[in-house]
């Protein structure tokens, strides 16, 4: 099997995905699909990382014995993004996280800022949120109050942060930085044209969609 085919397959489906919460977040509709599928994008190319680096297990084999090894490996990694993320933190393929490093929800007075951990469980959320009517009480909003005043236990009320682009943001720059590991761990080059996702999008739109993803 050729190691670099797999890995661009599994690479230009989460850029499928990841281009489809571009579409959504220009529609201005329904911003929790725009970060489901931010989820989706960040899992498969997590997975396409991980799978290189197994591929002495599978790239030897024929082609059928070969793509099953493939489908084995990326199912018993399962759906876990923090699980995913972690992984690759332990092999140095992203940096852990600062205790300090948040990225702030919006600007003014009750504000909240999301550290990278809670960046992670929220593209989680948001995998089963913007799928399910799940009750209001088991929501993720309900884990970030916003408070009337730092001295007051007083509610102000809950933020949205499925709906928000934090989570989005980070997991295009998540996304990235395993894209160039990719490139420089494994000498694999990554599609960025976008006849690999579909000949029917119209080149303006591609480009602002490159523009945001991949610098």
């Amino acid at each position: 099997m050729d190691k670099a085919s797999v890995i661009q397959a599994w690479v230009v489906a989460g850029l499928k995905d990841f281009y489809i919460s571009f579409e959504f977040e220009t529609e201005k509709k329904w911003h929790e699909y725009s970060t489901f599928f931010c989820h989706q994008g960040l899992e498969k190319i997590c997975k396409a990382y991980i799978l290189a680096r197994s591929a002495s297990t599978w790239e030897h084999l024929p082609e059928d014995k070969g793509l099953v090894r493939v489908n084995k490996v990326a199912k018993d990694l399962g759906h876990n993004l923090k699980t995913l993320i972690s992984c690759l933190r332990s092999r140095h393929v992203l940096p852990m996280p600062s205790r300090t490093q948040t990225s702030s929800k919006k600007k003014g007075h009750g504000g909240v800022s999301y550290s990278q951990d809670e960046l992670v469980e929220i593209l989680e959320a948001a995998y089963i949120e913007a799928r399910y009517p799940i009750p209001e009480c088991d929501q993720i909003h309900r884990q970030f109050q916003i408070w009337q005043d730092p001295d007051s236990e007083e509610t102000k009320g809950f933020s949205y942060p499925i709906g928000e682009t934090a989570p989005i943001k980070y997991a295009r720059k998540t996304a990235l930085a395993v894209l160039k590991k990719i490139e420089s761990d494994f000498s694999i080059k990554i599609p960025k044209e976008k006849r690999y996702l579909s000949g029917r999008i119209r080149d303006e739109t591609w480009e602002k969609f490159r523009n945001i993803f991949f610098t």
